[in-house]
């Protein structure tokens, strides 16, 4: 009868152990698929698209598929090297980019309007065409002629646009004060932008 009792005790407990196994293993829903090639930001704000599938950014260990690399959980680092290798750049929601777009042709747009900061070096004739900011920092590097022929980064709170050569930067949107004065070098619009006069440069 023992031996019996032994074997019941054993068979339950067995039993458990599995129902609790069986409750943590997590399974990819199919209501999270998203189409990594597909463009635009698919799986909504704080969230981008990862071997298939919607993932939470910042996630430990997780590095959306434009990237290049991943320095810690919340930085994306894209280079583009060679001509026509990244096309159009688009930095993943919720992540501090840093873009190097160094031969002609390497980035077409660059789109950083989800981003929690931005950097964007285009460092080559026609490196870039559109570099369009969000509603955060952003810096831009153009040289070289026709680098980034627009720059827009009227929402930024921050925005520092270095251009040493005009033909470089020829049109850019920048943003501007509570009272409507351009947030530029010199304080005129369509001079290079700047988040050093009073008022700019308001990223909390």
């Amino acid at each position: 009868m023992k031996a019996i009792a032994v074997v019941v005790v054993l068979a339950a407990a067995g039993i458990t152990a599995l129902s609790v196994a069986s409750c943590s293993v997590h399974r990819r829903s199919d209501g999270f698929a998203c189409d990594p090639s597909g463009g635009g930001n698919s799986c909504g704000s704080g969230r981008f698209c990862d071997d298939g599938f919607c993932v939470e950014s910042g996630t430990s260990g997780a590095c959306p598929g434009q990237c290049t690399s991943c320095p810690d959980d919340h930085s994306c680092r894209i280079e583009c090297d060679t001509s026509n290798a990244c096309n159009n750049v688009q930095c993943p929601s919720g992540f501090d980019c840093t873009v190097r777009c160094t031969t002609a042709g390497a980035c077409g747009s660059v789109d950083c309007a989800q981003a929690r900061s931005c950097d964007v070096g285009c460092t080559s004739a026609m490196a870039c065409s559109i570099v369009t900011c969000g509603a955060n920092a952003c810096m831009v590097r153009c040289a070289g002629s026709g680098a980034c022929p627009f720059v827009d980064c009227t929402a930024s709170c921050s925005c520092d646009v270095t251009c040493p050569n005009p033909a470089a930067c020829p049109f850019m949107a920048c943003p501007t004060t509570p009272i409507g004065d351009p947030c530029t070098q010199n304080g005129s619009g369509g001079a290079l932008c700047s988040s050093d006069p009073p008022g700019c440069g308001l990223c909390i």
